[in-house]
C-alpha cells in the first residue's frame, strides 16, 4: 500500500504482457495491464480503476459505496471514463449515474437507467441477512416489486413437512448397510427454513423456493410450487448421516415407488457408497481398493457387442493417477462383494512403468500386478512425465518458433504427455487413437498429436504469446497414411485488453478468409461482428452482424430487425430479437425467463415472433406464433407436465404459414407412462402425418432395457443396442435397414455406416472433418463450415465457406456463402425450430448447395438451388448439434445421449441425473428450451470456482463447465470481470482462466498427517495435536498454483484445547471480512481447515464425548476455517478413529468419517466453498 495523494491510499497491480528484466514505471498497454485499487482508512476498496481496459481504450471505473454499518449494500457497474488516467476519480458515484443514464458512443446498452448499481436490503440484526437484493436496471429497482425476498424462519404445523428416516442396518452377506424406511412429521420449530422469491413473485407460493434444513446443516426438503400446489423432494439420511433416498415430487407414496421414482444409496462399512439405484435402471455397483478409490464400477455391457455384463476397471499409478482402464467380463462368481474382498486382500494397489510391458495384446508400458491380471480388455492407456511409451515421437524439434522445453532428457515432471484410446470393434490387435501432447517450458500445450485409427492423423501447433494467448494455430490434417495432408492455418489479433479483434482461416497456400473482426463498446462488450471474404482488413465483406444488450447484460438483438439495409453495411439476411420485462404481446418476466423472441430473414422480410408462456416452475407452458404482428397461431405449440417435468400432453401446429390466421393442428399427443419416468405409449390425437409420427397403436409402444435406455420405440420401428457408455451401436428397422455406430472407448464418434438394401454409406467423423464414403465432405469454422468439392482446377474453389446466423442458443437458423462466379451472396438454408426443436415446415424452405458447373468463368464451382427432397449433408441444426435424419429416424445426437425434439425428450437416463434429482432424467433442459441448452446430453456440469491467491478467500465462479477450483490474483479477477461489464461472461471465463491456476489437493500428505497425530496422542494421550490444512500458493510463475496440503502443528496440553495457539485469528472482527492475517502462523499456507486430535481426559468430572466441542465451534466461527476432530480418546480402533466436523459458519456433524477412509482435504476444500 503507498500513498498517491495526501488523502488516498491504493494498491496498483502491473501484470506484464512481454518479458522484462526491469520494472516499467509507466508501461503502456501494450507492456502491461495495470490496475488501481483506492482504499479508505479501514482498507476496504473504494474504487477501482482499469487502467485502458475499456473497448475505446479509456479507463474503467468500478464505485464502492458502503452504508453506515460498513455493509456494501449498492454494487456499482464499471464505466468508462473519458480519458485515461491513473489518478482516484472523486466524482465516480456521479460519473457512474450520468453514464448508465444516458450510454454514449460506443455503446450496445440499448436502454438508459437510473440505477446501475445492485442493491441488498439487510434485516435489522447483527446476522446482517439480505431480505431483498435488486438488480441493475430500472425495472428491478428496490421498490419496484422485483427484488429477490428472502425470508428466514423456522417450519410451522403448517407446513406439514415430512419425517422420513433411514435405519442402516448391516448384511453380512453382502457386506454393505441395507436401509429400511420409516416416516413421520416434524415437529414445528425442528427445522430451519429459507424461502426465496423471485423476481417474479406477486403473491401466494407461485415462484418461491422453500428449504428446509436440520440442525446439522443438512437439507431435509426443498419445496416449489405450481398453482400453489407443493411439489417436494425430500432427502433422507441415515443414522451416519449419509444421504440413504432422495425423493422427487412425484413420489407421493416412496415406500412403494422407490425403484420406479428414487434414488437409492447403499454404504459399506467405510461409508464408501458401495451402490446406488437411479429411478428406472438397476444398480450401479462401486468397488474400492485399500486407498479408498473406485477401482471397479458395473455392471455394464459390452463396450463392443452390448450383450455380455461386465465391469469397468480403473489401474492407477504410484501417485494416484489413472493408468489404464478396462473392461472385466462378469461371472457368476463376480459379484460386488466377491472383488470388493478380492481388491481388499490384493498386495498390489498400483501400477508401474515397465517397458513394453503388454496387457490384451496391447503395449501398455505399465505392470499388470493389481487386480485383474487377466480377462482385462484395455480401453485406454494414459502416460505421463517423459515420451518413452510406446509410439512416442523422438523428434523435438521447435514448433512454430516456440521450443519444445521438455523431451526425454528434461522430462515433464506431472505432465500427460500421451493417451492411448480403443476404438471399439473387435479387431486383433486392437485398433486405437493415439495423442501425443507437447508443451513449451512454461508448461503449456503447443502442440496436440491425434494418430487416428485409419493411420491418419490430426496435428494442432499452436503459437502462444507470452501470455497464453494464441497468435496462430496450424492444423494439418490427413485421413489416412496414404492420403495428402491439408494444412489450415487459423491468425487471431487481439486489442490492447486482450480481447479478440480478428480471426482468419487459410486452406493450404489459398487466400485467407475473414471469419470475424469484431469491435467493442466502452464497456468491452460485443458491439459488431464482420464475416466473410478475402478483405482480412475488413473493409469489405459479407456481413455485418450487430448485437445489443440491456443492463443487465442479457442479449436483446441481432441486427435490426426493423431495417435489415443499414446504409452503410450489405443487407442483413437476419435479424433476432429477445424481450424480456418489454413483451409486445405477452406476460413481462423480470427473473431472465424470455418473454418474446423475433426473428427475420431477407428470404421474404418478414417479422415473425414467439411469446412464451410459462408456469410457476419455469417450464415453458405454451409458445404463440406471431407473424406481422398477427397472432396467427400457425406454429403454436403448449405443453403440459407431471411433477417430475415429463411431459404429458403436447399440442402443436404447423404446415401452413397463414397471415389470416388459420392454422392446422399436426398433433395433439397424450402420453403414457410406466409406474415411473419411463414412456409406455404415445396417441396423437390429431391424426395428421406430419409433426409426431404415430406409427403404431399399441399397448405398449416403448420399452426399456435395464440401464434406462429406450431399447425400442414401435412408433420409429426401432431396436436400439447400446455399449457400456448407453450410446447405441446399432439401430435396427423394422424395414432391414440398419444403422451401426463406431466409437472410441472415450464416446467420440467416429464412423456411421447406412446399410438400406444394396446401398451403404459411410460417414466418417474425424477430429471434426467429416467424410463421406472415403471422401471429404465439409470441415467446421468457429463461424460455420467448408464444404469440400472436389474439383478438377486447382482453386480456392476446392474449398467453399459457408458462415451460419446463430440465436442465443446456437441454434443454427440461416447459412449462407458467396457464389463467386456470380459476385452473389446466397441463403443455402433456413432453419426455424419449435421451442423443443422441431423445425418449421412450409416457409423460406428454398435450399442452395455448393456444386460443380462449367459456365466457362473462372470458378468451377457455384451455388445452385437443391429440391427438397435432396439432403445436404451439413446436418447440424438445433442447438448446433447433428439431425440424424437417415431412415426416418430424426433424432439429434448430443454426444452423450440422442434427443427426440418430437416428442422433447431423451432416448436415455441422464448420466448426471442425480445433480438435478427434482427432475426426470429423461427431461430436456428443464423443460425451458428458450433459455437452457444442454451442451453435451448430460446436465450442465458446475463452473469452476475462484480463490484469492493472498488469502485463499472465495472470490466467485466463472462460466466453464469443468467444476475446478482454481487461483488467482483478486485484482487480476476483479479487472477481468470490470472489463466484461461486470459480467462471467464466455469471454471473461476464458480470460480467468488464462489468468488463473488449478488447485490441487495433495490428499495423501494431509491423510498422513493426520494419521501421525492421531498415533502419537493414541501412544501419548497427555495431550492434543494438530494438523493445519492450507493452500501453499506458488507465485513464481506468470500466474499463481496452489496445492491443499497440510503440516503439523504445535501442540497442545493436557486437558486443554490449545491446539488453536499456532492460528492467528483469521479476523480482527467477526463483524467484517477483511483478513488480520492471510496464513497460518509459522507457515506459509493460506487456511482452509484445521484437523486436531482429542486426548482422553483424566479430570475429575469430565468426560469425553464423540463430537466437537464448544470451543471447536466458537473457534471455527471466529477464524471462519472448518474444524475437524480426531476421537483418539478410544486408542486404537478398528477401521480407524472417528472424526466429527464443525464448519466455519457453526454447523456440527459427528461421525462424518474416520482416519482410515475419509478424505479430509476434499472434504476441506468444498466446505471452504460453502462457507
Amino acid at each position: 500500500i503507498a500513498v498517491q495523494a495526501q488523502d488516498q491510499n491504493y494498491v496498483r497491480t502491473t501484470v506484464y504482457k512481454t518479458k522484462v528484466w526491469d520494472t516499467i514505471p509507466t508501461p503502456t498497454a501494450t507492456q502491461a495491464t495495470v490496475q488501481t485499487t483506492f482504499l479508505d482508512g479501514l482498507g476496504r476498496p473504494i474504487q477501482q480503476r482499469a487502467h485502458r481496459q475499456s473497448g475505446t481504450g479509456t479507463d474503467l471505473v468500478t464505485h464502492f459505496a458502503y452504508d453506515t454499518f460498513g455493509r456494501q449494500a449498492k454494487e456499482y457497474l464499471p464505466y468508462p471514463t473519458q480519458s485515461a488516467s491513473l489518478d482516484y476519480d472523486s466524482g465516480a458515484e456521479a460519473d457512474a449515474l450520468a453514464y448508465y443514464g444516458n450510454p454514449s458512443a460506443p455503446s450496445a446498452v440499448a436502454e438508459a437507467t437510473a440505477n446501475p448499481y445492485s442493491e441488498k436490503l439487510f434485516e435489522n440484526s447483527h446476522l446482517n441477512r439480505v431480505l431483498k437484493q435488486a438488480a441493475p436496471g430500472n425495472p428491478w429497482a428496490m421498490g419496484s416489486g422485483h427484488e429477490v425476498k428472502m425470508g428466514y424462519d423456522t417450519n410451522t404445523e403448517t407446513d406439514q413437512v415430512k419425517m422420513y428416516t433411514a435405519n442402516a442396518t448391516w448384511n453380512t452377506t453382502s457386506e454393505i448397510y441395507d436401509v429400511s424406511l420409516t416416516s413421520g412429521s416434524y415437529a414445528p420449530g425442528q427445522l430451519y427454513k429459507n424461502v426465496t422469491k423471485n423476481e417474479n413473485w406477486t403473491s401466494g407460493f407461485d415462484n418461491t423456493i422453500e428449504e428446509y434444513t436440520d440442525k446439522e446443516g443438512r437439507i431435509v426438503l426443498k419445496r416449489t410450487y405450481e398453482s400453489d400446489i407443493s411439489h417436494d423432494t425430500y432427502y433422507v439420511y441415515d443414522q451416519f448421516g449419509n444421504l440413504s433416498y432422495v425423493f422427487p415430487p412425484l413420489a407421493d407414496n416412496p415406500a412403494t415407488q422407490l425403484d420406479d421414482l428414487c434414488y437409492q444409496y447403499k454404504y459399506d462399512h467405510r461409508n464408501r457408497l458401495a451402490e446406488k439405484k437411479l429411478p428406472g435402471r438397476e444398480w450401479q455397483l462401486m468397488v474400492y481398493d485399500r486407498l479408498d478409490r473406485i477401482v471397479a464400477t458395473g455392471p455394464t455391457p459390452s463396450p463392443f457387442t452390448g450383450m455380455l455384463k461386465g465391469w469397468v476397471i480403473t489401474k492407477y499409478d504410484p501417485l494416484g493417477r489413472v493408468a489404464y482402464t478396462g473392461w472385466y467380463q462378469n461371472t457368476n462368481a463376480h459379484t460386488r462383494q466377491h472383488i470388493q474382498n478380492t481388491f481388499n486382500s490384493w498386495p498390489s494397489q498400483w501400477e508401474t512403468r515397465a517397458a513394453l510391458q503388454s496387457v490384451d495384446n496391447v503395449v501398455v508400458d505399465y505392470t499388470n500386478n493389481s487386480f485383474p491380471t487377466s480377462g482385462l480388455r484395455v480401453l485406454t492407456v494414459n502416460w505421463y512425465d517423459d515420451y518413452s511409451y510406446p509410439g512416442a515421437p523422438k523428434n523435438f524439434d521447435p514448433i512454430e518458433g516456440l521450443t519444445t522445453y521438455y523431451n526425454n532428457t528434461v522430462k515433464p515432471q506431472g505432465l500427460l504427455t500421451g493417451t492411448w484410446t480403443r476404438v471399439l470393434h473387435e479387431t486383433r490387435p486392437p485398433s486405437a487413437e493415439q495423442t501425443h501432447t507437447f508443451y513449451d517450458m512454461k508448461g503449456r500445450p503447443i502442440s496436440v498429436r491425434t494418430m487416428n485409427y485409419l493411420r491418419g492423423h490430426t496435428i494442432i501447433d499452436s503459437k502462444l504469446d507470452f501470455t497464453g494467448k494464441a497468435e496462430y494455430t496450424v492444423t494439418r490434417h490427413k485421413r489416412s497414411s496414404t492420403a495428402t495432408e491439408l494444412a489450415i492455418r487459423e491468425d487471431f489479433a487481439y486489442d490492447l485488453q486482450d480481447r479478440l479483434l480478428s480471426h482468419t482461416h487459410k486452406i493450404d497456400s489459398r487466400p485467407a478468409e475473414l471469419l470475424s473482426l469484431n469491435s467493442y463498446d466502452g464497456l468491452g462488450k460485443l458491439m459488431s461482428k464482420k464475416t466473410g471474404g478475402n478483405d482480412i482488413a475488413g473493409n469489405s465483406f459479407y456481413q455485418k452482424t450487430d448485437y445489443t444488450y440491456n443492463v443487465r447484460g442479457w442479449l436483446k438483438g441481432i441486427n435490426d430487425a426493423d431495417n435489415l439495409n443499414p446504409s452503410s453495411d450489405p443487407e442483413d439476411l437476419f435479424a433476432f430479437t429477445i424481450d424480456y420485462n418489454l413483451p409486445i404481446a405477452a406476460q413481462p418476466l423480470f427473473n431472465g425467463n424470455i418473454a418474446e423472441t423475433g426473428w427475420k430473414t431477407a428470404s421474404d422480410n418478414k417479422l415473425r415472433k414467439y411469446a412464451y408462456a410459462y408456469d410457476a416452475l419455469n417450464r415453458l407452458s405454451s409458445a404463440t406464433y406471431i407473424k406481422q404482428g398477427l397472432m396467427t397461431g400457425a406454429y403454436n405449440e403448449s405443453v403440459q407436465y407431471d411433477k417430475n417435468g415429463n411431459i404429458t400432453g403436447l399440442q402443436r401446429n404447423g404446415d401452413l404459414d397463414s397471415e389470416s390466421g388459420a392454422y392446422i393442428q399436426i398433433d395433439d399427443l397424450k402420453y403414457t407412462f410406466l409406474s415411473g419416468n419411463q414412456l409406455l405409449k404415445i396417441r396423437d390425437n390429431s391424426l395428421h402425418p406430419a409433426g409426431f409420427r404415430d406409427g403404431i397403436d399399441q399397448s405398449a409402444e416403448y420399452k426399456y432395457d435395464i440401464y434406462g435406455n429406450i431399447m425400442t420405440d414401435d412408433n420409429k420401428g426401432i431396436v436400439v443396442t447400446y455399449n457400456h457408455m448407453n450410446l447405441p451401436i446399432q439401430i435396427s428397422f423394422r424395414t432391414g435397414q440398419i444403422i451401426n455406430y463406431l466409437y472410441d472407448a472415450s464416446g467420440k464418434k467416429l464412423k456411421k455406416t447406412i446399410v438400406s438394401g444394396t446401398e451403404t454409406t459411410t460417414t466418417d467423423y474425424l477430429s471434426g472433418f467429416q467424410y463421406i464414403n472415403g471422401t471429404l465432405d465439409l470441415f467446421p469454422t468457429a463461424e460455420g463450415y467448408v464444404k469440400y468439392l472436389p474439383t478438377t482446377t486447382d482453386t480456392e474453389a476446392y474449398f467453399n465457406y459457408a458462415f451460419n446466423y446463430t440465436d442465443h442458443l446456437g441454434n443454427i437458423r440461416l447459412s449462407y456463402g458467396m457464389d463467386k462466379e456470380k459476385g452473389r451472396l446466397y441463403i443455402l438454408e433456413e432453419n426455424h425450430y419449435y421451442p423443443f426443436g422441431m423445425k418449421h415446415e412450409k416457409y423460406n424452405s428454398d435450399r442452395f448447395e455448393y456444386v460443380q458447373i462449367d459456365s466457362g468463368g473462372q470458378y468451377p464451382v457455384g451455388i445452385e438451388p437443391i429440391s427438397p427432397q435432396a439432403r445436404k449433408s451439413y446436418q447440424y441444426k438445433y442447438n448446433g448439434k447433428e439431425f440424424q435424419d437417415e431412415l426416418g429416424l430424426n433424432l439429434y445426437d448430443y454426444g452423450a445421449r440422442n434427443y427426440d425434439p418430437a416428442i422433447g425428450r431423451w432416448m436415455n437416463i441422464d448420466p448426471l441425473a442425480e445433480v438435478s434429482r427434482r427432475w426426470s432424467p429423461y427431461s430436456y433442459c428443464y423443460n425451458n428450451p428458450i433459455v437452457f441448452v444442454d451442451p453435451d446430453g448430460m446436465y450442465a456440469t458446475p463452473p469452476d470456482w475462484y480463490l484469492d491467491a493472498k488469502t485463499g478467500n472465495v472470490l466467485g465462479q466463472d462460466g466453464a463447465s469443468t467444476n475446478n477450483v482454481r487461483v488467482i490474483y483478486k485484482d487480476d479477477w476483479e479487472n477481468t470481470v470490470s472489463a466484461n461489464g461486470g459480467s462471467i461472461t464466455a469471454q471473461a471465463t476464458s480470460e480467468l482462466q488464462s489468468k488463473s491456476g488449478l488447485v490441487t489437493v495433495n490428499s495423501n500428505k494431509i491423510q498422513s498427517d493426520v494419521n501421525t497425530i492421531n498415533s502419537q496422542t493414541i501412544n501419548d494421550q497427555s495431550k492434543e495435536r494438530q494438523v493445519l490444512i492450507g493452500l501453499n500458493v506458488d507465485e513464481s510463475g506468470d500466474y499463481p498454483t496452489a496445492e491443499l496440503t497440510s503440516v503439523i502443528g504445535p501442540e497442545g496440553t493436557a486437558g486443554q484445547n490449545h491446539v488453536e495457539t499456532g492460528i492467528t485469528n483469521r479476523y480482527s472482527d467477526p463483524e467484517q471480512t477483511e483478513l488480520s492475517s492471510s496464513k497460518f502462523e509459522g507457515t506459509n499456507l493460506r487456511p482452509i481447515a484445521q484437523a486436531h486430535t482429542h486426548n482422553k481426559v483424566t479430570e475429575k468430572n469430565k468426560v469425553n464425548a464423540p463430537t466437537t466441542s464448544d470451543v471447536d465451534k466458537q473457534s471455527s466461527i471466529l477464524q471462519k476455517i472448518t474444524r475437524y476432530a480426531i476421537d483418539s480418546w478410544t486408542g486404537n480402533t478398528p477401521g480407524g478413529n472417528a472424526i466429527h466436523r464443525v464448519t466455519g459458519n457453526g454447523v456440527q456433524t459427528n461421525n462424518i468419517g474416520t482416519t482410515q477412509n475419509f478424505n479430509m482435504g476434499q472434504d476441506a476444500l468444498e466446505k471452504h466453498l460453502k462457507q
